[in-house]
């Protein structure tokens, strides 16, 4: 029986599972991760599951994402989408996400129909073997009985190969990998691991450029964010294998910082990438 206190999977599916309201209209509501912001995961998720809802025969093979504005975790989120063009192979679709008539996050998604072709892959790092490793999600909650800090549930299972974990503060190069599988099993419905992925592809992510600073989460003097976000599927994904988060930050400057994911499974095989680039600003609290 899933683990209600450390695990929300079956609420997130449900949350990233729009309601249609309209052709290609689609409402979404939000849910509350410690701020008053929306989670970018949660839209990048509602926004794939919009675009994937018209398009039925194809899978998407890619996707790019800006967020414009900080959603409001209290609104829910209305989601258009334009039917840029359907070809023999490829399609293409353009979301828009609004509160209130405000644009606060904008994607555009590629779909093709499955075809054999020419295969090779950057090779897998060096893995540990997930089961020999703690739970960051149970470590998150130990930390939040010990300071008094809200625990919120996690949609799948972290387990990182060092000592600390995906968000922790201690200073290391920008290298880190991560395991990551939901608790349960899923359907078999692609769209279920697709969404479930897309919001799991922002967690932690960014803190891989903050590793070289030793920055810690909870720095007062830290404002940080996600601007952009792309994901690139390779092949099939499930979300209730063990994957390997293969993350590393190759720059930081301006206020931003970039990081890049691989994702293999337990065979070393590369089932996405992603690339994100985010806000990653220390405020001077004497100005």
């Amino acid at each position: 029986m899933l683990d209600t206190s450390l695990y929300n999977t079956e609420e997130i599916i449900r949350l990233l599972t729009l309601q249609q309201t309209d052709t290609d209209r689609y409402i979404g509501q939000s849910h509350f991760m410690g701020s008053p912001n929306v989670f970018g995961g949660q839209a990048l998720g509602q926004a794939l599951y919009a675009a994937c809802s018209t398009v039925p025969q194809r899978r998407p093979h890619s996707m790019h994402a800006l967020f414009i504005l900080p959603g409001n975790h209290q609104l829910p989120i209305e989601y258009e989408v334009e039917r840029v063009r359907d070809g023999g192979t490829f399609s293409t679709r353009r979301v828009v996400a609004t509160q209130e008539g405000r644009r606060i996050f904008v994607m555009s998604a590629s779909f093709q129909s499955e075809e054999d072709g020419l295969s090779h892959q950057k090779a897998a790092p060096v893995m540990t073997d997930p089961d020999t490793l703690p739970s960051s999600v149970k470590l998150w909650q130990q930390r939040g009985i010990a300071t008094g800090r809200t625990f919120h549930p996690a949609p799948v299972d972290f387990r990182a190969n060092v000592a600390d974990d995906i968000f922790g503060g201690e200073r290391a190069s920008a290298v880190r990998q991560v395991w990551a599988r939901a608790p349960l099993a899923l359907p078999d419905d692609p769209l279920v691991h697709e969404t479930l992925f897309a919001y799991v592809s922002d967690y932690g992510l960014l803190w891989t450029a903050l590793q070289p600073h030793g920055i810690q989460m909870g720095d007062p003097r830290l404002q940080i964010a996600s601007l952009d976000h792309t994901i690139w599927f390779h092949r099939p994904i499930r979300m209730d294998d063990w994957l390997l988060f293969a993350m590393e930050s190759p720059n930081a400057s301006g206020g931003r910082g970039l990081c890049f994911l691989h994702v293999y499974n337990q065979y070393g095989v590369l089932l996405a990438t992603v690339a994100q680039e985010g806000l990653i600003r220390l405020r001077d609290d004497k100005k």
